[in-house]
């Protein structure tokens, strides 16, 4: 019988260790936690949450730095694609340049408090976290920066934020609200991303990029804005005057923000009945040069 239902969870969840017993599992969970890459600094601490984080690169090791944003994953919701989130983490870890912006929503998590039915979660959120943290413990010293969505908020009511439970156990930098993360590399000095995982239920393309481009216009001064929450993917560029005290003259900076889609399916899932845009996965990926130059993409 346990035999069959550990046979049973690994066929449905993907996880091996999950069915292990608790005696073992943690154990076998930080086995696979591999070294951080990146010199890391902290900053703005609020209990255990960091909302300010600072990354060193070594142009000499990297010619160039890509960083993907991924949200909205929904793991553990019957209707997330799996599949496509291995896909992107095995992606990052095809590469050592390669490096990931966390915008929430990692797990589903429904409780008796949520929207929808419990039943479409394959696993309780104790279950969900667990699973999550094998699934992603291999890829977490690629991840420099993790903020919480209103489904990690779910557990606030009866338990406290999963997502500061998810951070804690993969050993990587959080913050429930937003998260400052500058990468020093060479010209870089920084580059500067802000991130929220964003918020609203706005239904028209226009209401969408409203909410986008307000936050970006109440907190001035990054280069790249990522956001998720309305399962939608869009761009948006800024160009805001930024003064050199030294050359008495006024410079146009670059500035993006981006929204990633989700990789929840549509049918069949709460994105159908709430009449949510369709997309596929489409996650915001950044690609630094250590000349001072950039660009960005949808992956």
């Amino acid at each position: 019988m346990a035999q069959a239902f550990t046979t049973f969870l690994q066929a449905v969840t993907g996880n091996a260790i999950l069915a292990d017993s608790t005696a073992d599992s943690l154990k076998k969970l930080w086995k696979l936690r591999k070294p951080s890459v990146l010199p890391t600094r902290l900053g703005m601490a609020f209990g255990s949450e960091r909302k300010y984080v600072s990354c060193q690169v070594d142009p000499s090791k990297f010619k160039t730095i890509e960083l993907l944003h991924v949200t909205d994953v929904q793991m553990f919701h019957r209707g997330c694609r799996l599949d496509r989130v291995l896909e992107y983490r095995d992606w990052v870890l095809a590469k050592p340049n390669r490096f990931m912006l966390w915008g929430g929503d990692m797990i589903d998590a429904s409780t008796i408090f949520s929207p929808g039915r419990p039943w479409d979660n394959i696993l309780a959120p104790d279950g969900q976290v667990m699973g999550f943290i094998e699934h992603w413990m291999p890829a977490a010293h690629r991840v420099l920066g993790y903020v919480g969505g209103n489904h990690e908020r779910r557990g606030l009511k009866t338990f406290g934020d999963l997502g500061l439970l998810l951070a804690t156990f993969l050993g990587i930098p959080y913050s429930g609200g937003q998260q400052f993360v500058d990468i020093h590399y060479g010209a870089w000095k920084p580059f500067t991303v802000h991130l929220w995982h964003g918020g609203g239920a706005s239904k028209t393309d226009g209401g969408k990029m409203q909410m986008l481009t307000h936050w970006m216009k109440e907190y001035p001064g990054a280069n790249l804005y990522l956001v998720g929450h309305l399962h939608t993917a869009m761009t948006v560029f800024k160009f805001p005057p930024k003064r050199d005290h030294q050359r008495l003259e006024i410079k146009f900076m670059k500035s993006a923000g981006a929204m990633s889609s989700s990789f929840l399916k549509t049918w069949g899932t709460y994105a159908e009945t709430a009449g949510m845009s369709a997309s596929d996965v489409l996650m915001a990926r950044a690609i630094l040069f250590p000349d001072g130059k950039w660009e960005l993409t949808l992956r």
